[in-house]
């Protein structure tokens, strides 16, 4: 689980996930907002960051915040990635497994996937969930760009 003082490797991190992404051809990274964002988010426990590490390096995360506004806390995932280096392994796995134990360990009742990364290997992540985890596909996503 990572700690504030992990937010800066988490940007880093995060960057090369946004500049592999489909969000890199319209909107521009921002690390200082990250980083606020994270420190945040991480303090205060809305966006829990599992973390995957190899030595000093973050490998994987998972992220996801808690939505309790109408019930039971529901978790909604905010990022999944792993390091290309490590894709093919249990890695994404062990990760989400991670997130969705905490989760539950939260109250909650249901943890929402939003896949809309635009990357290919986001396929994968999906029959993972449904594979692993029973995840079933209930909607899709609609961006407006503003």
């Amino acid at each position: 689980m990572a700690q504030v003082g992990d937010a800066e490797k988490v940007t880093a991190f995060l960057e090369g996930f946004f500049q592999r992404s489909r969000w890199s051809a319209n909107l521009t990274f921002d690390p200082v907002k990250t980083l606020n964002y994270l420190r945040r988010a991480i303090h205060t426990n809305y966006a829990p960051y599992v973390l995957a590490w190899d030595g000093e390096a973050i490998v994987g995360l998972c992220s996801y915040h808690l939505y309790d506004v109408f019930t039971n806390p529901i978790a909604v995932m905010d990022e999944t990635y792993v390091d290309p280096k490590y894709r093919f392994t249990d890695l994404g796995r062990r990760i989400v497994g991670t997130a969705i134990e905490l989760a539950k360990a939260e109250g909650c009742k249901a943890m929402n996937f939003p896949i809309a990364s635009g990357m290919q290997q986001q396929n994968g992540l999906a029959n993972m969930i449904g594979r692993h985890f029973g995840g079933e596909y209930v909607g899709m996503i609609f961006m407006v760009r503003l």
